[in-house]
């Protein structure tokens, strides 16, 4: 009888992890670059997204375009949040972690494109895909003020 509940609660445990939902890109390297202003709200950025599936990769690159636009900036484009990624994370980590778990972030991605195809990266499990992400910074911005998150916001 011991085993089997000792068996039950592994079962359970395996399932918990299988999903949790990462809040942060996998860092497999690999930057985010400004690849042209549509006009002062909007813009195309580009990434490559990993996973092990076209889904995978697409999702994490959403994440790392979102990232990039909070925490790092572009040219012409100033930083959203005015603080470092860590002290933010500690004082909104509620904020942070329903707009992760929920997909907000899906909010302000106005576009998607692949640029290229699903390759393996040489001595990983894992395979990485380019994409161009269109994002709307100021309903971003705008959606970070009503919710009172970023009390130094930088964007332009």
């Amino acid at each position: 009888m011991r085993k089997v509940l000792y068996l039950l609660l592994f079962v359970f445990a395996c399932g918990l992890t299988a999903t949790a939902r990462k809040v942060k890109p996998v860092e497999y390297g690999g930057s985010v670059n400004l690849i042209r202003e549509i006009d002062k709200n909007t813009i195309v950025l580009r990434t490559l997204g990993y996973g092990k599936k076209e889904a995978n990769a697409r999702e994490d690159a959403e994440v790392r375009v979102i990232r990039a636009v909070l925490y790092i900036g572009f040219q012409g484009h100033s930083k959203l949040i005015n603080e470092s990624e860590t002290s933010f994370e500690a004082k909104h980590g509620d904020f942070l972690n329903t707009f992760w778990e929920q997909k907000r972030y899906k909010d302000f991605i106005t576009g998607i494109v692949s640029v290229g195809s699903l390759e393996k990266v040489k001595g990983q499990k894992v395979k990485s895909m380019p994409f161009d992400v269109t994002v709307n910074v100021k309903a971003f911005r705008q959606y970070l003020i009503q919710n009172k998150v970023g009390g130094g916001l930088g964007f332009r």
